[in-house]
């Protein structure tokens, strides 16, 4: 039998329908007949039956609600309002048994989930929840590889050497490609890869020079673009000034706290200024000079404009220009190029010991003969450079007093001549070219010598000339096509300096 016929108001319309067909006998009878007392009996019954079954718990909540037992009793799910559509009968009519089962046993299920223990269920998503938190903000662990390219390798073998497979390499190849071949990396460059625990490269970094710096990141997805970032560089032109007390480098150490900018000054003025010997306590400098950043401070970079004065000397003036066509170098302020032929020394020496002479009395000869060259003390060892370009004719021992000797032939009919080394330079042999301040030898004691130093001479066509006294030709000078330009820079960086400083 059905729960749906234990409804009152079923008993009641079939109570009426029996009625209609059949009246229960009236008042006037003393006597019920045995039909109507069984219907009134299985009433009763019924009523008992639907009291104590109602009764049970649990199966109160299966029943079909009525609007009026909702009134009168809240929810015995919990506390709150509960609204459980969909599972109320109608008074006006009533629904399929197979529909009542089908709602029963939703109800059924929704009442095992709300019937759980509430507080273990909350716990439960929490936990949920600090999984999937932890699982977001877990950071992958990346490994990363850096390393510079030597002549003779490349970046596949680099990589092959620590692990990285050939396929990933290749992959990697080919998302970079847009920015960069791989295959091709000049010598010198600097890299670093970021690969994850499966050995996937998420990201390539490169610096082929010293200025710029680029970060790749590579997705994971196929179709996904790379991301690239080239790290700027930022530049700040500034004044520096200072007095020297002992020397150059020791002055800029003071004035600007770095050895680089003394070396960049001295090479500048490398031509006309002998800083070994020239250089004197009370001498100014002023330059003008490009600070680079990189975030925080990064280096130093050129400077594009310098002046020196020193008692001894007059006042030198240098100013960096660049012509339309790319050539750089530094000129004077009548714009001749400062760089000349040779340089003014042909390595780093203590003192001269000996100056060019026609008649100098000779410490071991023991006579008097012409010195047609310049003597420079020097340690053994001491790198000896070339003046400036040209090929090398002569090399070789001379037994007549120079010891190990190297003769250069350079432009113009110039010559020059470095004895007594104590070895030749790797590799130097006649008809090699060389270039101005290349390395051809080193200082040494060889042949007729007391002591260490070099015997260094210059010759103009076969005839050699004082070297401390010679006027050397200047490389170069700025072509009239660009003097406008020239004039322009130098107005510009020498007023500068004079207002800042």
């Amino acid at each position: 039998m059905s729960i749906k016929k234990y409804n009152t108001f079923y008993i009641c319309r079939l109570h009426n329908q029996l009625k209609n067909k059949k009246e229960l006998p009236t008042g006037k009878s003393k006597i019920f007949s045995k039909k109507g007392l069984f219907y009134i009996l299985a009433l009763v019954f019924i009523l008992a039956g639907i009291k104590i079954f109602t009764g049970i718990p649990g199966v109160q909540l299966k029943l079909p609600f009525s609007e009026e037992s909702q009134e009168e009793k809240p929810s015995q799910l919990s506390g709150e309002a509960l609204d459980i559509e969909g599972y109320h009968t109608s008074e006006s009519e009533l629904e399929p048994e197979e529909d009542m089962a089908s709602a029963q046993s939703e109800y059924d299920r929704d009442e095992i989930c709300l019937c759980e223990d509430k507080p273990a269920q909350e716990r439960l998503d929490i936990e949920r929840l600090s999984l999937r938190y932890q699982k977001a903000d877990s950071k992958v662990d990346i490994k990363k590889v850096s390393g510079m390219l030597n002549p003779g390798e490349t970046l596949y073998e680099h990589l092959i050497k620590v692990g990285i497979e050939p396929a990933e390499i290749i992959r990697l190849g080919d998302k970079v490609q847009s920015v960069v071949d791989i295959s091709r990396l000049n010598v010198g460059t600097r890299f670093s890869v970021h690969y994850n625990m499966e050995g996937k490269i998420v990201q390539f970094d490169y610096k082929p020079n010293e200025l710029d710096a680029y970060y790749i990141k590579i997705p994971d997805s196929e179709l996904a673009h790379i991301e690239v970032t080239k790290e700027e560089i930022f530049r700040e032109i500034v004044c520096m000034e200072g007095r020297i007390k002992s020397s150059l480098y020791q002055a800029m150490m003071e004035h600007c706290n770095s050895g680089q900018l003394a070396v960049q000054l001295a090479e500048i003025f490398a031509w006309d200024i002998d800083f070994l010997t020239e250089c004197q306590p009370g001498d100014t400098f002023k330059i003008l000079v490009e600070r680079l950043y990189r975030g925080d401070f990064y280096r130093w970079g050129d400077i594009l404009a310098a002046v020196y004065e020193g008692e001894m000397l007059s006042t030198h003036t240098a100013v960096l220009f660049q012509d339309p066509n790319g050539h750089t170098n530094y000129y004077d302020k009548d714009g001749r190029c400062l760089k000349k032929a040779f340089l003014r020394a042909p390595l780093n020496y203590k003192y001269i010991s000996s100056y060019y002479t026609e008649s100098r009395y000779h410490p071991i000869l023991r006579i008097n003969r012409p010195h047609r060259a310049i003597d420079y003390a020097a340690p053994t060892g001491t790198p000896v450079v070339s003046i400036g370009a040209g090929t090398v004719t002569s090399r070789y021992f001379d037994k007549g007093g120079y010891g190990n000797y190297i003769e250069i032939k350079h432009p113009n009919g110039y010559a020059t001549g470095y004895g007594h080394l104590s070895k030749f330079a790797d590799g130097l042999k006649v008809g090699k070219r060389v270039e101005q301040g290349e390395v051809i030898g080193y200082v040494g004691a060889t042949g007729l010598a007391t002591g260490p130093h070099l015997d260094f001479s210059i010759s103009i066509n076969g005839k050699k000339v004082n070297f401390l006294e010679l006027k050397i030709p200047p490389a170069s000078s700025v072509s009239k096509e660009h003097w406008d330009d020239f004039e322009l820079v130098k107005r510009n960086y020498l007023s500068i300096l004079k207002e800042e400083l």
